[in-house]
């Protein structure tokens, strides 16, 4: 999934969304049931957070912001019809504290919070962690000013109180905003199946540590079961993401909070809200992390395959035009030999006649002179003919053409000591691999006799054979030592040797500082070579 540059919570599709009618919207669902989830998770918030909280963060961030009203509307109503349920003495108080802390939630989300519903879970949580921490903090601090308002002291002191609201809000976002967008993604395209979420029964190692350990009578600090339930904590995060890792710890929470742990009256007041809603980031940012490598690994293969697929189909298409190439310099060799060849063996041949029948001297030296014309040109279309197509490679096979072939004797014709050494049975590999490697040859040796060579080439062609495949090497020698090469311009020659070697697949390597060799090709051959 994309991430949007929307603002939070807007839709992703307005238009779709605005085709259905408002009741059976998602949206609208939520915030009718908002009020109860509210309500419920108030009832059960405790000594370790403080529910609505997260529920608070949450929903502003799946909510489109133009819902934002609606929603704080319900929540003040809510809280205040629950003030006085409870027989709230101060009603300005409990209203403060009803719109206040949406407010610094929704203000701190605005300036935090830049995502919107595109933003994968795993990338918005982090985030979501910041701002729950910002928000309790200014939350902590403003409900502290509206009880000192109110009472004009605090029970519990200056400093515990803004800790207990602080760790409270911040306990309550870690836990909650987590499931709730698992339990958004379990609806949506990133749907997990439902065992997973509770890591496959591994999720409920954490709770059974504690619950198991707080039966026993001798704990001598209650922090001992705690510690011990971290490891399947961390485990369960690291194989398994973070969803089933808040799960883990959700049920964890659940346990500290039912459990009679013994000595629990030697904590200080918020160490466990502390430890807790820092185990409960850590082991969150570490799910995260592992949904991250796994999703950019994903990706990775993907692009990988994508990447191969792409690789083969170039190869595919170079093989292609290569056989395509060498059939119209077949079909263009045949069409000389036959044609022009032709054409050029009657002329010599009536010349010849002429000559016999002429007894003019100047008109026999023309004629001699032409004839020796004709004979070149001659010579020249067969080196042409050759080099389109050798009639030797057809004949004799790849060991022939490259010991005895065209470009063998062009170099012996320039007075270049030339060697080969074919080892296996290289006239056995597909015409494909073996026109490639007869033209990356012809190449090499044309450079060499082109640019110099140093006197000597050698080509060496070697066909190991193995179980199912063969490991082909070919080196190419000279001895003209350091070449320069401009690396921008590197020359049509290396270009077409460059491209030969990948249509077949093959690795090549050419080292401009030394000839030994100059050119290296390597590839195995999907064949079994006995």
């Amino acid at each position: 999934m994309s991430t949007s540059n929307s603002p939070p919570g807007d839709s992703e599709n307005p238009a779709i969304e605005a085709q259905s009618p408002p009741w059976r919207r998602p949206a609208v669902i939520w915030l009718l049931l908002y009020p109860f989830a509210w309500l419920g998770l108030f009832g059960i918030s405790g000594m370790l957070w403080y529910l609505p909280a997260g529920l608070r963060l949450g929903t502003l961030w799946l909510l489109p912001r133009r819902l934002w009203p609606a929603m704080a509307a319900i929540e003040i109503t809510t809280l205040v019809i629950l003030g006085r349920t409870l027989g709230y003495s101060s009603l300005t108080g409990w209203l403060l504290g009803a719109i206040i802390p949406w407010c610094i939630y929704a203000v701190v989300l605005r300036g935090i919070g830049r995502h919107g519903r595109g933003t994968p879970a795993y990338r918005a949580l982090p985030r979501l962690l910041v701002v729950g921490f910002v928000a309790a903090v200014f939350n902590s601090l403003l409900l502290t000013a509206i009880d000192l308002n109110d009472d004009g002291s605090l029970a519990a002191g200056l400093p515990p109180t803004l800790v207990s609201f602080a760790l409270g809000d911040f306990a309550g976002s870690v836990l909650v905003v987590p499931i709730m967008l698992a339990l958004t993604d379990q609806f949506g395209p990133e749907r997990r199946p439902w065992p997973l979420l509770l890591a496959y029964g591994v999720a409920l190692a954490s709770p059974a540590v504690v619950l198991g350990l707080a039966l026993l009578p001798s704990i001598e600090a209650p922090i001992y079961p705690l510690a011990l339930a971290l490891l399947p904590l961390f485990l369960v995060a690291y194989r398994y993401g973070w969803r089933p890792a808040m799960v883990s710890y959700g049920l964890l929470c659940l346990a500290l909070t039912t459990a009679r742990l013994p000595n629990v009256e030697q904590l200080q007041p918020g160490q466990l809200p502390l430890l807790m809603a820092m185990v409960g980031c850590a082991v969150l940012l570490v799910g995260v992390s592992t949904e991250t490598l796994r999703t950019r690994r994903r990706e990775m293969d993907e692009i990988v395959q994508a990447l191969r697929t792409r690789s083969a189909e170039l190869a595919r298409a170079a093989n292609r035009m290569a056989a395509m190439q060498e059939q119209e310099r077949r079909r263009i060799g045949v069409e000389l030999h036959d044609q022009i060849g032709q054409d050029m063996t009657a002329i010599a041949t009536r010349l010849r006649i002429v000559e016999l029948t002429a007894s003019n001297p100047t008109v026999l030296e023309g004629l001699s002179s032409i004839s020796s014309l004709v004979t070149s040109a001659h010579g020249h279309l067969r080196e042409v003919i050759n080099e389109l197509h050798p009639a030797v490679l057809d004949r004799f096979g790849l060991t022939r053409a490259i010991a005895e072939g065209p470009f063998a004797e062009l170099l012996r014709d320039r007075g270049v000591l030339y060697t080969s050494r074919v080892q296996g049975r290289v006239d056995h590999l597909p015409d494909n691999i073996a026109s490639a490697l007869y033209r990356i040859c012809q190449e090499a040796v044309t450079n060499g006799a082109r640019h110099g060579c140093g006197g000597r080439m050698h080509i060496r062609l070697v066909l190991a054979p193995s179980e199912n495949a063969a490991e082909l090497t070919m080196e190419i020698e000279d001895q003209a030592g350091a070449i320069i090469i401009d690396p921008n311009r590197p020359g049509r020659g290396l270009l077409n040797i460059r491209d030969r070697a990948d249509a077949i697949g093959a690795d090549y390597r050419f080292d401009p500082d030394g000839g030994m060799p100059r050119h290296r090709v390597h590839l195995w051959v999907a064949m079994p070579v006995a």
